[in-house]
């Protein structure tokens, strides 16, 4: 008789177990289906900011004029570094002798801010320049950030002769983690 119930025993263990094993054979499926995955990848996304003005002085009575901007970005925590460029177009091919204007008042200032409201960077060009600035690195300042430029300058339309101009980008790059199962989506972990 004992035989019997060690039988009995045995296939009602082997009922139970049947019946639950897609609960307890999920984890190890998981697992696998994770291993068969490509590993994530850490890229490094670049975002641009920029802010450019040619000077068109269409009034009579104004011979320059003023080409003031501001633009913000974000920085977050991912992001590691923080690239300035500044480039200025400032005439001055005898335009004083043919117009008869004075031109010393002519000039571009950039100034970058950060998140807490503390100027890290300024600028001034009054001749023509074209240059990389500045580059900033970890730790930055979480937040938003404002780029300033203040700038007086002079273009004529009627011959084209003369156009100020100035252009200030900020590049802003930022690590990210891509999973192989979402493409073209970045995540901050």
């Amino acid at each position: 008789m004992r035989p019997q119930r060690a039988m009995s025993a045995f296939v009602m263990l082997a009922i139970i177990m049947a019946s639950s094993i897609g609960c307890i054979g999920l984890v190890p499926a998981r697992e696998f289906m994770e291993d068969l995955r490509d590993p994530p990848k850490l890229e490094t996304l670049t975002d641009s900011v920029q802010l450019n003005h040619t000077f068109i002085t269409t009034d009579t009575d104004s011979i320059f004029e003023d080409g003031n901007k501001v633009q913000e970005f974000e920085v977050v925590s991912e992001t590691i570094e923080i690239r300035v460029y500044m480039e200025a177009q400032l005439q001055s091919v005898g335009i004083e002798e043919f117009l008869g204007i004075l031109t010393e008042a002519r000039f571009v200032r950039a100034t970058l801010y950060d998140a807490n409201g503390d100027q890290i960077w300024t600028e001034e060009a009054v001749e023509s320049e074209r240059k990389m600035t500045a580059t900033f690195q970890q730790p930055l300042a979480e937040g938003t950030w404002s780029l300033q430029v203040e700038a007086i300058g002079y273009g004529e339309e009627f011959a084209g002769l003369v156009k100020d101009s100035y252009k200030v980008q900020v590049k802003i790059e930022s690590q990210c983690w891509e999973y192989p199962n979402e493409e073209d989506v970045c995540t901050y972990d």
